[in-house]
């Protein structure tokens, strides 16, 4: 039975039962039962099981005889056929089900808009529902709510209106004793427009290089933008958390830690294929180590005036932290120039990324780390350009901290890389 169906229409037929089936159908239910809670809008209901059951209809309609065309032989892949083998009144049929469909999605499609306008208001609760997100408003407010509600099990709501299998309510929890108040991020557009250059280099990787480095662009400009949106704004010096460290050294720390398994696993990579590559040329062919233990020394010493910067910025210095952020990115750019050398040396000498496993495994994991180190030097270069405006000062020094972090990092990444790679036979 598989082999004779396979690369049929059968598999067409049994693979969108279980797509639209399971998927078309769920994702339309969750809609409609969160509607209420997203818009503060009821759906109408009459309009709603007409969309459904036309839907399910075609949905039958056409893939259900597509099983059946399978079993006759029709192959899957091809776009006309003879009339010959009777395929002819089964597809039509099938034509006539996708169009429903069509029908259908276009029914909820207006339903949902109609909605927006003429329809019943939902109130919080519209369902009886049994979980947190019917506790609030419908619309729920930016901040969800005013304080955060109880969590009794899984049915959290559900047992504040009723109680538990015997009827007893949760007694009421007393207030908080220091309510201390809503935070809400400050709005802003620049996460669309850093979403929009990820989208475009996505888009890329499928295309071609140069939509990748413009949709890069686009992304690191927006991300740039957005962490300096409020810089000069007083309410955003101090983001203590309830761990009592400022969200921005905390994010960076977990940020770092997701780095440690992206630079563990190319290293992993380059490990499990080292030596196996078929032809050259091999590492010890090729690596110059006296030119990157150069290199490495002078990003090494980089970390030295990173450290020297910060001093500098907590000290209220602004000649010294204008030197050591300057030097730090210089040392910097000096690394990349080395990297840049080394690469065209390689590939002069014909190892490329498509020449064997070494190649392959070598300029993906050095170029990640030397993208790695272009964004530090990025990211110098705007807090030195901060500082020469007058606009980096003594209370701005964890912004120095937090990419002093990301520095050191990079630079004991390398130490690894240098280790493992270029010292190690």
């Amino acid at each position: 039975m598989d082999l004779q169906q396979t690369d049929s229409y059968f598999v067409v037929a049994h693979f969108h039962y279980v797509l639209i089936g399971g998927s078309l159908f769920g994702i339309l239910a969750g809609a409609s039962y969160w509607w209420p809670k997203i818009t503060g809008r009821l759906l109408d209901e009459r309009l709603g099981r007409l969309g459904f059951w036309i839907i399910f209809a075609g949905f039958n309609l056409t893939f259900f005889p597509q099983h059946y065309l399978g079993a006759i032989g029709m192959p899957r892949r091809i776009y006309t056929y003879n009339p010959g083998p009777g395929w002819g009144f089964w597809n039509f049929w099938s034509t006539v089900g996708a169009f429903a469909i069509a029908f259908g999605v276009f029914l909820f499609a207006l339903n949902a808009l109609l909605s927006l306008r003429y329809g019943a208001p939902a109130g919080a609760d519209p369902w009886d529902g049994r979980t947190l997100e019917w506790r609030t408003s419908s619309p729920p407010p930016p901040h969800d709510f005013d304080e955060i509600p109880p969590v009794y099990g899984r049915d959290s709501f559900w047992r504040e209106k009723y109680g538990d299998g015997r009827g007893r309510k949760p007694a009421p929890l007393p207030a908080a004793p220091d309510a201390h108040g809503i935070h809400l991020p400050s709005p802003s557009h620049w996460p669309v427009v850093v979403a929009l250059g990820l989208i475009v280099a996505a888009a890329g990787a499928l295309t071609s290089l140069v939509v990748v480095l413009i949709g890069a662009a686009v992304l690191v400009a927006g991300a740039f933008a957005f962490a300096l949106e409020h810089h000069r704004n007083p309410a955003h010096v101090r983001q203590d958390g309830v761990l009592g460290v400022d969200h921005r050294k905390l994010a960076m720390w977990i940020f770092l830690g997701s780095e440690c398994f992206l630079f563990g696993t190319l290293i992993a990579t380059y490990l499990a294929y080292k030596g196996r590559s078929v032809v050259g040329p091999h590492p010890h062919e090729i690596l110059n180590i006296p030119v990157t233990t150069l290199s490495t020394f002078d990003l090494l010493m980089s970390s030295l005036l990173m450290v020297l910067a910060l001093t500098a910025v907590q000290r209220g210095d602004r000649f010294q932290s204008r030197l050591w952020l300057g030097g730090t990115a210089l040392f910097g750019l000096i690394f990349l120039g080395f990297q840049a050398y080394e690469f065209t040396t390689f590939v002069h000498e014909g190892l490329t990324l498509q020449t064997n496993l070494f190649g392959s495994t070598f300029f993906v994991l050095t170029g990640f780390h030397g993208g790695h180190v272009t964004l530090g030097v990025l990211w110098l270069l705007t807090l030195l350009v901060l500082d020469l405006r007058g606009r980096l000062g003594v209370q701005d020094a964890l912004k120095v901290e937090v990419a002093g972090l990301y520095w050191h990092f990079v630079d004991v990444v390398w130490i690894a890389i240098f280790t493992l790679v270029y010292l190690i036979p």
